[in-house]
């Protein structure tokens, strides 16, 4: 046998070897030159002037000490319109209808990407441009929020950067009473459906909180997200947003899920069986923060959807940093404090999203998709100035040196701000800049926007060892199309109450059938032959 020929240390082939690395190394250095980071790499390019329309708490000084920075770094003059974000659309429309288009706006409202383009005003992003000028945005998108680029499309052309929320990767939390597990001689929280139906029966009937009175129930409003979602349906009663899913080949809203007649019918013996809260109707909270389960915290149920993961963080299960850099137990979230302050003998505990009988694990997930970045249309003829505005908002969002990106957003490192923990991204404010609200949007350090990391911080650590980010459905539409703004009102009224209706057996489960035929001739028809006309028009498999 030919034995393979031994290669010296530092002979040839290594040589060759140091060689290709160097140049590889070589080459990516001026990538990343080019693209944004070395000193001066715009100097010798055309001064640019840009007209930006950011998210602004507060007006931008136009000699704002960070805006200065970036205006140096990328050789251009920024001018920042500053907009009240309690009146930001119709702002941004008066002046536009008054001929003004900013080279680069935010839209505030993602049904709004379309009535930008049917008006003339947006711009068409070439294909390759974000890739090319704003690399880290574009990686960040597409390894973090897979598809959401797609939601910037209409009619297969490019004309809005999606801004992806980082932290709504967690689903509704599903929160039991653990001291009424025990005391029913439940050992944990349940897994399955079936599983979970015992349970709520138990909480209903064996009086769990021991007053002689049948006066608990399983479940209310917000509970019944965790048995749509063991059905493969992500629906919220008290969510306003369409919620579309795909079934086969075809993309139809969560209201009329085949699936849907089933977790009714489950629902409705539940409420015939005294399980289901009668008051689901009126819902969890009586009044104060939204977020509150008043029938949770106040003992009449034993299980809650309510709020969102960090409404529920009890007091110490993480550590907080303080502005001097100690550690410290994490304070209560807003649901945690309430029940410390009404009920603080009560034990919860967390569980999974339920598996249905189809083997379907999940529950309701609140949309990722919250805005969009679009150019306005005179820079489809700038190709310099769209490149310009994209390496500085590529810079300022996810540039992936993290002290730059952090100046680019909060100012200057130990002078408005300190690190406390860099590893977890956790930043403390310094004085006086910790008691201003909106200060680095003074300085212009306001233009950046949120994207898809995977979030760092112990706040979100917390949910991610809860399992908060596993099993979550999310819609498979997150904005607007024109006819959902035109039937939208009515179709979510019909949706409420078919719900009621059902659950309550005002109406038999079989009249879901009709429902879905009044659902389809109300507008839902218009509506899903649309979205499934955007979806493979837009869709990148």
């Amino acid at each position: 046998m030919k034995m393979p020929k031994k290669t010296e240390r530092g002979g040839p082939r290594m040589k060759r070897d140091f060689r290709k690395l160097f140049l590889v190394m070589l080459a990516g250095l001026f990538v990343i030159s080019m693209a944004w980071g070395a000193p001066g790499s715009f100097a010798k390019e055309k001064r640019i002037k840009i007209n930006w329309v950011p998210y602004s708490i507060q007006p931008t000084d136009p000699n704002g000490e960070i805006l200065k920075w970036i205006e140096e770094k990328f050789n251009a003059d920024i001018d920042v319109w500053n907009m009240d974000e309690s009146k930001f659309d119709e702002m941004v429309s008066l002046r536009m209808a008054a001929g003004e288009i900013p080279d680069f706006f935010r839209i505030s409202k993602v049904a709004n990407l379309g009535n930008y383009v049917n008006q003339g005003v947006a711009a068409v992003i070439p294909n390759g441009y974000l890739k090319k000028y704003a690399p880290n945005i574009y990686k960040c998108i597409q390894e973090n929020a897979p598809g959401f680029m797609d939601y910037g499309r209409i009619n297969g052309k490019m004309y809005g950067i999606p801004i992806v929320s980082p932290t709504n990767i967690f689903h509704l939390p599903l929160v039991y009473r653990e001291d009424w597990l025990k005391k029913v001689g439940v050992a944990k929280a349940p897994e399955t459906l079936a599983e979970f139906e015992k349970l709520m029966y138990k909480f209903a009937k064996e009086d769990p909180d021991g007053n002689g009175k049948k006066d608990t129930y399983g479940l209310s409003n917000t509970g019944m997200a965790a048995v749509f979602g063991a059905f493969g349906v992500p629906l919220n009663r008290w969510a306003k947003d369409d919620y579309f899913v795909k079934r086969g080949n075809r993309i139809l809203n969560a209201a009329v899920a085949p699936e849907l007649k089933s977790a009714l019918a489950l629902l409705h013996k539940w409420y015939q069986d005294g399980v289901l809260d009668p008051e689901f109707i009126t819902g969890e909270n009586t009044g104060g923060y939204w977020a509150l389960s008043h029938a949770f915290i106040n003992s009449r149920i034993g299980f809650s959807c309510s709020g969102n993961y960090y409404h529920w963080i009890p007091a110490g299960d993480y550590s907080q940093v303080t502005p001097d850099g100690k550690k410290i137990p994490c304070d209560p979230g807003a649901i945690a404090k309430e029940i410390g302050l009404v009920n603080p003998a009560m034990k919860y505990a967390f569980g999974m999203p339920l598996q249905g009988p189809n083997g379907q694990r999940g529950i309701f997930q609140f949309n990722r998709l919250m805005n969009f970045y679009a150019f306005g249309k005179q820079v489809e003829k700038d190709r310099a100035k769209m490149a310009r505005i994209l390496q500085i908002f590529d810079f300022a969002s996810a540039s992936p040196d993290l002290d730059q990106r952090y100046r680019a957003q909060w100012g200057i490192q130990g002078k408005h701000w300190v690190w406390v923990d860099k590893e977890h991204e956790e930043k403390n404010f310094l004085p006086p800049y910790d008691k201003q609200d909106g200060y680095n949007h003074r300085l212009g350090a306001c233009l950046w926007s949120d994207m898809p990391f995977p979030p760092k911080q112990m706040r979100e650590q917390w949910a991610y060892q809860h399992g908060l980010n596993k099993y979550g459905i999310e819609s498979v539409i997150q904005f607007s199309l024109p006819s959902m703004v035109k039937y939208g009102a009515q179709l979510l009224k019909m949706r409420d109450q078919m719900l009621i209706s059902i659950i309550t057996g005002d109406k038999p489960v079989e009249w879901f059938d009709q429902y879905v035929k009044d659902y389809m001739r109300a507008g839902g028809a218009e509506v899903e032959k649309e979205v499934n006309q955007w979806y493979k028009a837009n869709h990148k498999k």
